[in-house]
């Protein structure tokens, strides 16, 4: 790399070289390059490569005299993508997503190895020689400063938040990353399990602010009067048992990001109380007259379509338009299968369990209500009732699926065997689809009904009798 960097600079300047053909100019940097012992590549503003050197093939396990010839196709690595994320994160792509060619550094892990390979990548524009073609010069090593982590089959976890199988899902974390870049509020929407409060902290790591804190509230686990607390602070004697002034989430949350979860939750004195501090920038300790100033970037999260509250008038229109300065949806498990057998994949390379065609087909066919949270509790069932070098079909996956898992309803949450006189109707594939996510949606608030129905943009009367027609109980 400093070898070519030396050389092209002088001669660029100079401008001793005249115009010469793509193939010259390959030719001349691969000399240059292919002593290298590190991966060195040339690529074009289309991602093509011009040329690279053997250290590139050697590195990601190709075999001897292989031609890479797009960096979207690079072996078993998409590098377009971590360049193009990389640049996001960097700032050097508008929110639009028009890139901008200045050098990169970053650390990433190439997950063609198991365990993955820990890599430094770096990119650097080289001077317009000849033909008027935009290059650059990237290389790939091992990141020795990496700490190793050792392979531990129970410590297995899926892939990055940021990416997905399913193209209109990553496009949306794209432009999720974008934003967050960009200093944009976010609000992430999607049903629960699907990796909100995870999306938040792995966009928080990414951005500029990446390396301030991050603050998460639980808006729908505090009563109002705390939560307006642990929000704002509260100076001492503010009210009964504020024995000592306290720093609140968003002023901890300085040069940060600062979590909103369930945001839909708060009462209409605190949704106020939030609209002026975001509208007006500043905020005031509860009981305390000094103003002190937000600095913080805001994340929230719901599991429905805010708009619906907001037009039922459960939720602020001017606190909507607020948080909501970019909306991410996130796909349920069920629309992403792709990502499905991703995560299925790399836990069976993980743990050296196979899954046979059927036994993935009837992980396909379940509805995942739980989505994301659910899949890695039966995945962890499966590992734990399984030995290495095991093959799971068909009927090892359905009891799997069908038995109460860490995280599931209690059996307080069921009616009681009835037990007398003739058996209930079996229920229909939707009903039981319904059940489902009723009964993930009562898990999740342990059992509020209240809290379980305004998650599912219902009222507390309407979840009762469907709780009663789909005989489940919540108490």
């Amino acid at each position: 790399m400093e070898q070519l960097q030396h050389f092209w600079h002088p001669v660029a300047q100079a401008r001793r070289i005249p115009a010469m053909n793509a193939e010259t100019l390959a030719e001349l940097v691969r000399s240059l390059i292919q002593p290298n012992r590190d991966g060195v590549m040339v690529i074009d503003d289309q991602g093509r490569i011009v040329t690279h050197n053997t250290a590139l093939v050697e590195l990601l396990d190709q075999p001897h005299g292989t031609r890479f010839e797009s960096t979207l196709r690079l072996g078993p690595v998409n590098l377009q993508r971590l360049l193009v994320r990389a640049a996001i994160a960097a700032g050097q792509q508008d929110v639009v997503g028009r890139p901008r060619w200045r050098a990169l550094d970053f650390r990433t892990e190439l997950d063609f190895r198991d365990p993955p390979l820990p890599v430094r990548v770096t990119s650097n524009a080289l001077p317009q020689l000849a033909n008027d073609r935009k290059l650059r010069v990237v290389t790939i090593l091992p990141d020795l400063a990496a700490t190793e982590i050792a392979a531990d089959p129970g410590g297995f976890t899926p892939g990055s938040p940021l990416e997905s199988a399913d193209a209109q899902c990553q496009s949306r974390l794209d432009h999720a990353l974008r934003a967050a870049t960009a200093g944009t509020r976010l609000l992430l929407l999607g049903e629960t399990g699907t990796g909100k409060s995870l999306l938040a902290q792995t966009l928080h790591t990414s951005s500029r602010r990446g390396t301030g804190p991050f603050i998460d509230v639980h808006c729908a686990a505090l009563p109002e009067l705390t939560l307006e607390s642990e929000l704002f602070g509260h100076a001492r004697g503010a009210f009964p048992g504020a024995s000592a002034e306290r720093t609140g989430r968003l002023e901890a949350a300085a040069g940060g990001t600062l979590l909103l979860e369930q945001v839909d939750a708060m009462s209409p004195h605190l949704q106020g109380a939030l609209q002026r501090t975001l509208s007006e920038g500043r905020f005031e300790r509860v009981g305390e007259n000094r103003v002190r100033h937000l600095d913080a970037n805001i994340v929230s999260t719901c599991s429905l379509d805010l708009r619906q509250h907001v037009a039922g008038g459960r939720f602020r229109a001017d606190l909507y338009y607020r948080i909501a300065g970019i909306c991410v949806l996130l796909p349920p498990l069920r629309e992403r299968p792709g990502d499905l057998d991703t995560i299925v994949e790399q836990w069976s390379g993980h743990n050296r369990i196979a899954i046979t065609k059927a036994g993935r087909r009837r992980l396909h066919e379940h509805p995942w209500p739980g989505n994301f949270r659910e899949l890695r509790n039966r995945l962890e069932a499966l590992r734990l009732g399984a030995s290495p070098g095991s093959r799971l079909g068909e009927a090892e996956i359905g009891a799997a699926l069908s038995s109460p898992q860490e995280g599931s309803l209690p059996n307080t949450f069921l009616d009681p065997d009835l037990g007398h006189g003739e058996a209930p109707a079996p229920f229909s594939p939707d009903e039981e689809r319904e059940r489902e996510t009723l009964r993930a949606a009562l898990a999740a608030h342990n059992g509020n009904r209240s809290q379980a129905a305004r998650s599912l943009g219902m009222d507390r009367t309407t979840l009762w009798r469907k709780l009663h027609r789909l005989r489940l109980r919540s108490t």
